[in-house]
């Protein structure tokens, strides 16, 4: 029977997260660990105006402004000659830049605030300003990553090697199959497959993480948990398949 691990999974915060849990703290799956706020870019097309400013005053005017707040109707610059018009921010926020084609970049905070999620039962073993790290158990399966990237999944392992099957009931899990035809693979991502595991090599043409397992690797897989409902981790960057156990 295959062994428990304990692994480790690293959720990264955006500056001023408010972080809702502590060390030693046990989450469930779904529980809020912080809150952050929801902050949204709008960009102005100013070109008519600051178009016509030379490389130069743009790069005072950034400098001036840059990650500093600005209010609504405040004066940014004047342009043109003995009747200058009067350029002024046209909303509150965060200056960002003025880019090389005029264009006023802004971002600003909604009222909203979005919570993060642990995605797994597990134990916070790290709490820095910028991440926690969690820890949990469970089964690894090691393979070759196809297609690099990180994805949780939960679901029936089952193999699916028909477009027919793909379906909406699917959405959030991760596909176990040997077919990796870009058109079938085309319709997983679009009924919202997390990641791909197969045990054939092949040319693919998909963002979806897709790991290959070994043969023994896949076959212990499939013999032992076939149509089992799991929770699980694919990082097929360092090739391994995660079955998340209590």
């Amino acid at each position: 029977m295959r062994s428990k691990i304990k692994a480790k999974w690293i959720i990264k915060l955006p500056s001023g997260a408010k972080i809702l849990v502590k060390m030693g703290d046990t989450v469930g799956i779904m529980e809020k660990l912080a809150e952050v706020e929801s902050k949204k870019i709008e960009s102005f097309n100013f070109s008519q105006f600051l178009g016509k400013l030379d490389a130069g005053k743009l790069a005072e005017l950034n400098q001036k402004f840059r990650n500093n707040w600005v209010n609504s109707g405040e004066l940014m610059c004047l342009v043109g000659g003995i009747f200058p018009n009067k350029i002024c921010f046209p909303m509150s926020g965060n200056f960002l830049e003025i880019d090389e084609f005029g264009n006023l970049k802004i971002e600003k905070t909604d009222e909203e605030k979005k919570d993060v999620l642990s995605p797994v039962e597990a134990k916070v073993i790290k709490i820095e300003d910028d991440k926690i790290t969690l820890e949990f158990g469970a089964k690894e399966f090691k393979g070759t990553g196809l297609v690099e990237g990180k994805a949780w999944g939960e679901g029936e392992i089952r193999i699916i090697n028909d477009v027919k099957e793909l379906n909406s009931q699917l959405k959030g899990s991760i596909l176990f199959t040997n077919n990796l035809d870009k058109t079938f693979l085309l319709k997983a991502e679009v009924i919202g497959i997390t990641a791909v595991v197969a045990n054939i090599d092949g040319e693919v043409d998909t963002e979806l993480p897709i790991l290959k397992l070994e043969e023994g690797e896949w076959k212990e897989l499939v013999d032992d948990l076939k149509n089992k409902k799991e929770k699980m981790l694919i990082n097929s960057r360092l090739g391994r398949l995660l079955l998340v156990v209590e």
